[in-house]
């Protein structure tokens, strides 16, 4: 449909105007014609229509002033003519009424024609600023696409060579090597650390922003996951010369002890990394039905006017000159979802120059725990002789899992691809387990490759899916599959905890083709 440029709707309003004009002059003509002096009833009944009259035309015509003081004058200055014509008893006061009417009926007309034309311009700005935020929108999805693709192959790319590297280094640690050699083996060892350190966060915020974290909550004892910590960062402390104490405590919770156990470990790698002197004390308090894990430090403090931004992504303090050595930023954002997803709480409490307390409240549990030593027991018991097929289109990878399985008395199949793989199953015996990678040559996926090789053998055998891909799409599309989900860098002993789980599943004396 044409839209009517501005002449044309000046056309039509005045033919509004007249139309209306030309009613307005009937009504009016009432207010001369029927006007009898001797019956004081017609004349206050006449002069209550006009006013009704007079008065809607403030609504109905204010769009177009002209139109509105045509109607105005064609309604009452006639009845005011006509009473000061008569000139004596009511009809002088009907006069000055109409008058006044008349003015005050002018000055709403004008007032609302005001009103009607700042709306109509608000009502279109809005529209613009509408317009214009969904182009923002757009901008900013595209852009928040890029990266997320970007992270994903950089992710990837960096994860095949470092789980190659750490795979070697696993089979490498169990040949003598000279103390020289072992300085080397140490120094490589920490690198790699550190760089895997580094990738697994950037992962951890790609889940958290795939949606595919989902907290399991299940009651547990508190003082297990404490003594572990304390087992794992008061080495670093003493490295640093710093004091590390934790208070035992027989609280128990109702949590997901897994994201429990990475918000703990944010907290106390930051309070090690801000502390220079002193020590960190990680304790557990119990009030008023909840649980609160607390990480006390010595270190520099935070200003107030900080404590909100320290939990922004790639916010960090006291590191303008971006050091990796002190992360990417993305610990505490990664606490704050972590806390959100399991519907818990997170404190933060400092003091400049005199440290800080970092909190994280759960529910408390005070009915039976399971005996977690007999449910863990049969976990990362690998049988002798599994075999185990590898699928993956990185040699360097497929050579590492071959050494490292071997060594665990483990029957190695390794293939670059679901076809490569099915001709070497097709003249072997069926494997036990399935580990492949998620992205594969040709675009196949490591989902694909499961379901050709699952439908080949006809039963479901049990897998593991190592990926590198920090994609929320290619995050969710691995945990659609009914697979063991690894993330790279695997270490050796998650491919251990994965296969004993994994091999819990594979089937008794499967049959043979």
């Amino acid at each position: 449909m044409r839209r009517p440029d501005g002449a044309h709707s000046s056309t039509w309003a005045w033919y509004f105007t007249a139309g209306s004009s030309v009613s307005s002059a009937l009504w009016g003509w009432m207010g001369w014609a029927l006007y009898l002096p001797e019956q004081p009833q017609l004349v206050a009944f006449i002069c209550i229509v006009i006013a009704g009259l007079s008065c809607g035309t403030i609504a109905s015509f204010a769009a177009f002033p002209p139109a509105a003081a045509i109607a105005q004058v064609l309604l009452v200055l006639p009845f005011a003519l006509r009473n000061f014509i008569v000139g004596e008893g009511l009809a002088p006061i009907y006069g000055v009424f109409a008058l006044c009417l008349f003015a005050v009926n002018l000055y709403y007309s004008r007032g609302t024609y005001n009103t009607l034309l700042a709306s109509v311009r608000l009502r279109f700005e809005n529209m613009a600023l509408v317009e214009q935020l969904k182009v923002e929108r757009d901008r900013a999805e595209t852009a928040n696409l890029a990266k997320s693709r970007f992270l994903a192959a950089a992710s990837h790319d960096l994860r095949q060579p470092l789980h190659a590297l750490g795979l070697f280094l696993d089979s490498l640690e169990r040949h003598a090597i000279s103390p020289s050699q072992a300085t080397v083996f140490g120094h490589a060892r920490s690198a790699s650390v550190a760089a895997s350190e580094m990738l697994n966060t950037l992962l951890d915020y790609s889940r958290l922003e795939a949606g595919v974290v989902q907290p399991h909550a299940a009651p547990f004892a508190v003082q297990p996951l404490l003594g572990a910590l304390e087992q794992e960062f008061g080495v670093q402390a003493d490295a640093a010369s710093l004091i590390y104490r934790t208070r035992e405590t027989t609280a128990a919770a109702l949590a997901d002890k897994v994201l429990v156990d990475l918000v703990m470990r944010n907290f106390i790698s930051n309070a090690l990394r801000y502390t220079h002197a002193g020590g960190v004390l990680v304790t557990c308090r119990q009030r008023a039905g909840a649980l609160a894990l607390e990480v006390w430090d010595t270190g520099c403090g935070i200003a107030a006017e900080h404590q909100r931004d320290i939990f922004k992504e790639f916010h960090q303090l006291g590191n303008s000159e971006r050091d990796r050595r002190k992360g990417l930023g993305l610990g505490l954002a990664i606490v704050q979802r972590l806390a959100h997803a399991m519907q818990a709480r997170v404190e933060v409490r400092s003091r400049l120059g005199h440290g800080s307390v970092f909190r994280l409240w759960l529910p408390a549990w005070s009915g039976t725990l399971e005996d977690e030593a007999s449910a863990t027991q049969a976990i990362g018991a690998i049988p002798g002789g599994l075999r185990i097929l590898v699928i993956d289109d990185d040699e360097a990878v497929r050579q590492g899992m071959q050494s490292l399985l071997e060594s665990w008395d483990c029957t190695c199949i390794c293939a670059e691809s679901s076809d490569d793989a099915i001709a070497r199953v097709h003249a072997a015996e069926p494997p036990d387990v399935i580990v492949t990678d998620f992205r594969l040559r040709n675009g196949e996926t490591g989902k694909q490759a499961l379901q050709a090789l699952r439908e080949h053998l006809q039963r479901p055998v049990p897998a593991i899916i190592m990926t590198g891909d920090t994609s929320p799409q290619r995050l969710r599309d691995a945990q659609s599959t009914a697979a063991l989900l690894l993330h790279k860098p695997v270490s050796t002993r998650q491919l251990r905890e994965a296969l004993g789980n994994a091999s819990l599943h594979a089937p008794v004396g499967p049959e043979r083709p």
